[in-house]
């Protein structure tokens, strides 16, 4: 797609509008891309508001649409520019292509910070949802669907204590890779022939953080293990990863312990009662789909009759909360094939159900085919409503949401919990409410201080050779004179 920006305008978020009409695009400036949608987009200030014009061309047809935010004296210059932006160019996608994103014109990964916003300054969520609707032009249900959110967000994050913090622990080795996914993992055998020596590494670099963190005088509130599948570990290596953590913090003192078993080809009872032992809380089994052929597509190595196994064997163990993930929108699976999906989950009741929405980034295996799969027309708008009212009749309440780009029909990803259930690292991460300290190849420590006004990423290296190269640990002691720096600014 051509695309020419002009103004005091941040071009990236001008490319996640056209991405919400037109999915899957890369972006040029070149003249070679003539037969491309193209869009010249204008910003100005005036008069202490700003107006854009969008002129949008895609198929031979052409429209022009200008639209003026006027200044309100409660958005900065900043503000007014990419709402006036938004609005101008959601009239001319929606003229043009006939298309009515239910998002509107609100972009980036956590749609619920607006309303969270609101709630916390004494906003009804009536008061929320109005706002939302006439500002952002978020559909009726999308601005009641992240309202109730951000309430119970709310309720969650007004009980955090001070001083406090949550870890994430990174195992990025899968027994192999879905044709779906974008994480760090690695499934050769030569990659997973590193897991020892990653799990050396890593264990002290968890005696290091925890250290860290405990001299800051923070209490932790979570452990999340992710991947990858950690599960990936055998019940011995399990054991050594477990044993340490235990010895870093008392486990029965977190609000909630997470490890992530995610592939039912990876799990066994034995690996279950190892991470029972050591007082992991909550787990995730996840199908994506329960339709074989689906699976078989997708890159799944296994079935559905093995998740339905790895699920029992998971209620047996003893561990608290059983989470399940299903994909909405996956390629050769339709509208009818999902909703049997939503339907036979919703019958083993587990205590929390994940839908996300699928998504295509370029280091995925589907992103050769990009522009085919996020298809605005598909059905997956429907898959997607489907699963809400299915998890509202069976007693769920939407807890957390996040978006992301190139994602299917726009849509969003949503997690579902029985009342009281709900996962507190996902909030906590999300919302950006206290910081996340981050260990092991591909993790992203997040500091943050306030409410959020002041953050600071650090990432880890990327890849396993990368983080076990670095014999001197350079990177860590850079890692931690950071966070030493962070909150000698900020808190003492």
């Amino acid at each position: 797609m051509k695309l020419t920006v002009n103004g005091p305008i941040n071009e990236y978020y001008v490319q996640t509008l056209c991405l919400l009409f037109f999915p899957g695009s890369k972006f040029s400036k070149s003249d070679n891309a003539e037969n491309e949608p193209q869009a010249n987009v204008t910003v100005y200030t005036v008069n202490g508001g700003a107006t854009a014009k969008v002129d949008l061309t895609a198929a031979g047809k052409s429209v022009i649409k200008e639209y003026t935010e006027p200044e309100n004296g409660k958005w900065d210059e900043r503000t007014l520019c990419r709402v006036a932006c938004g609005k101008a160019f959601f009239a001319a996608g929606k003229a043009l292509l006939g298309i009515t994103p239910q998002w509107g014109i609100l972009t980036g990964v956590r749609p619920a910070k607006l309303a969270l916003r609101g709630l916390k300054s004494g906003e009804t969520k009536t008061d929320v949802k109005n706002r939302l609707t006439k500002e952002y032009l978020l559909s009726p249900k999308k601005a009641s669907l992240v309202t109730d959110i951000a309430y119970v967000e709310n309720k969650i994050i007004s009980r955090l204590g001070k001083n406090t913090c949550s870890v994430y622990i990174s195992i990025p080795f899968c027994p192999s890779r879905c044709n779906y996914c974008s994480f760090v993992s690695f499934t050769s055998a030569k990659l997973l022939s590193l897991i020892d020596d990653y799990l050396i590494r890593l264990c002290e670099d968890i005696k290091s953080i925890f250290y860290k963190i405990h001299s800051l005088g923070l209490t932790v509130s979570t452990v999340y293990i992710g991947g990858g599948t950690p599960t990936t570990l055998s019940e011995d290596q399990l054991r050594i990863l477990l044993s340490v953590i235990s010895s870093c913090v008392d486990v029965s003192s977190l609000e909630e312990f997470t490890l992530e078993a995610g592939r039912p080809d990876t799990i066994t009872e034995g690996k279950l009662a190892v991470i029972k032992e050591y007082g992991v809380n909550r787990t995730s089994i996840n199908p994506q789909t329960l339709n074989n052929a689906v699976l078989e597509a997708i890159g799944r190595r296994h079935t559905a009759e093995e998740f339905f196994a790895a699920y029992e064997t998971a209620q047996k163990s003893g561990i608290e909360h059983i989470n399940t993930d299903l994909i909405a929108g996956l390629p050769y699976e339709g509208f009818t094939s999902f909703s049997e999906t939503v339907d036979k989950i919703v019958t083993l009741k587990p205590d929390n159900i994940t839908v996300h929405t699928l998504c295509i980034k370029s280091a995925a295996e589907f992103a050769n085919n990009k522009s085919e799969i996020c298809n605005p027309y598909s059905d997956t708008t429907k898959s997607v409503d489907y699963s809400r009212l299915v998890c509202k009749n069976y007693g769920y309440i939407p807890y957390y949401i996040y978006r992301q780009k190139n994602t299917v029909d726009n849509l969003e990803n949503v997690g579902y919990a029985l009342p009281g259930t709900e996962g507190k690292y996902n909030i906590y991460m999300m919302e950006e409410v206290h910081s996340i300290f981050s260990v092991g190849a591909g993790a992203v420590t997040k500091l943050v201080a306030g409410e959020g006004e002041n953050i600071e990423r650090i990432f880890d290296y990327k890849y396993p050779y990368e983080y076990l190269s670095d014999k001197e640990g350079e990177k860590w002691k850079n890692k931690l004179d950071t966070i030493d720096a962070f909150y000698k600014q900020y808190f003492l």
